[in-house]
């Protein structure tokens, strides 16, 4: 049956409504900050003049500001509504060049993003105002690309809540559960935050209390958190890059001694292995075949299997013993299930 609709249309039509309804937020939110940023408030009547808006869109939108993208409005009297002005860093003045570097840095977050995250839709949405049209034109769809995940709430909470631990040094207290499963409550002093583009998460690097030991959290495992009164401050020999010096994602070399790792690339890829610098500490030696052989220092071997790994038969590992004993045993184990038949391998699997 054909009921004349065009699935292109559709879909073109959805995306154009979602940047509409961004942009009118957009303009909401500016109109709260700029003239409603004292106690008394900005009329919703004069928002709908300014915006061309009805009334009750208005309060629609300023409810959406609230609950789905977190932004402090409160209300100053009937039908007075602003922004806390408090809430925000004062505003940046970004050089083109300085607000693309930016736009470059978020774009990373919303490609690894798997989950819709009013932080990252927040983010977005102000930096738009610093940017050329053309280039603002991009970050609605990123705006686009980021608002179609999963919504996560909680994760939003509690990167919300470390991130404010630790920018005012406040302890926060953790309901966690680990890769195995097991929970447990805790109390950290957040010391650093760093992403992972291989694994998709943030992690918290901090002092736990009970512990009385640095540990490190993965903060989509955060099941609730609460931001105390009580405060703490970061020790003034602490040194993230050094905490971080030898680790390949995440691991630090305070809790996984630091290994040699020994690889051989083919020539086939040496040009893709050369276009980044995949390790502080990596070092290149060149072969007469026009191969290479890089070596670098990692706390630990496991966190850079899936690296090795990803660059299938144009890699050797050299050394150590135990990662190339590893590694071989994951190739074999990978070309035993290839070399059996179509037909007995989906049985097999079935």
């Amino acid at each position: 049956m054909d009921l004349g609709w065009d699935l292109g249309d559709l879909r073109n039509d959805r995306l154009g409504r979602k940047r509409d309804r961004l942009a009118r937020l957009l303009s909401v939110a500016s109109i709260l900050y700029t003239r409603g940023g004292d106690e008394a408030g900005v009329p919703v009547d004069e928002i709908a003049r300014l915006t061309g808006m009805n009334k009750r869109t208005v309060y629609r939108d300023i409810r959406a500001l609230d609950e789905e993208l977190g932004i402090p409005v409160f209300e100053a009297g009937r039908g007075r509504y602003g922004i806390d002005k408090k809430s925000f860093l004062p505003p940046l003045r970004l050089s083109l060049a300085e607000a693309i570097v930016l736009f470059l840095a978020a774009r990373l977050i919303a490609r690894w993003s798997d989950e819709y995250d009013q932080v990252v839709i927040s983010a977005f949405t102000k930096l738009a105002d610093l940017l050329p049209q053309a280039i603002a034109r991009q970050v609605m769809g990123s705006m686009l690309a980021v608002g179609a995940h999963g919504r996560n709430d909680p994760f939003t909470r509690n990167f919300a809540n470390v991130a404010l631990a630790w920018a005012e040094g406040r302890v926060v207290e953790l309901d966690y559960e680990s890769f195995e499963g097991d929970r447990k409550k805790t109390r950290v002093r957040p010391y650093f935050l760093e992403p992972d583009a291989a694994t998709h998460s943030v992690y918290l690097i901090a002092f736990d209390e009970p512990a009385d030991a640095m540990r490190t959290y993965t903060v989509e495992r955060i099941r609730s958190s609460v931001v105390t009164q009580d405060r703490y401050e970061i020790p003034a020999d602490f040194d993230a890059q050094r905490w971080l010096e030898h680790s390949w994602a995440i691991w630090s070399s305070d809790g996984t001694p630091p290994v040699g790792i020994k690889l051989r690339f083919d020539a086939s890829v040496v040009h893709w292995v050369r276009e980044a610098t995949w390790h502080r500490s990596q070092q290149v030696q060149e072969l007469p075949d026009g191969g290479i052989v890089m070596t670098f220092r990692v706390a630990g071997t496991v966190e850079i299997r899936p690296w090795i790994l990803s660059w299938g038969d144009a890699v050797e590992v050299l050394e150590p013993a135990e990662l190339r004993e590893a590694i071989g045993g994951v190739v074999e184990r990978a070309a035993a299930r290839y070399e059996a038949a179509p037909g007995r391998a989906r049985r097999s699997g079935a």
